[in-house]
């Protein structure tokens, strides 16, 4: 079906998903330790191959050091992107 969709600017090919060998590796550890009754909340945000972003929480979130976890992360997603301009 999506053979016959052109793009605002051609026929452009899109490429095929690629999986990034350093997400899978960090899915796996966080798999195995929830598995283990280690981790019993999480909250994340995701980057999809098209662009598109989107979240999901899951567990034992309702907790002010939860919140204080995401401000760290936060932070540091900020040096990321101030440090790629």
């Amino acid at each position: 079906m999506t053979d016959n969709v052109i793009s605002l600017r051609g026929n452009a090919a899109t490429p095929p998903a690629q999986p990034n060998r350093t997400v899978v590796e960090e899915l796996e550890r966080l798999l195995l330790a929830a598995k283990a009754g280690d981790i019993v909340g999480l909250a994340g945000t995701y980057v999809h191959k098209d662009k598109v972003v989107t979240y999901s929480y899951a567990g034992a979130v309702a907790s002010y050091g939860m919140i204080g976890g995401l401000d760290c992360v936060k932070e540091r997603l900020l040096r990321i992107a101030i440090a790629q301009d």
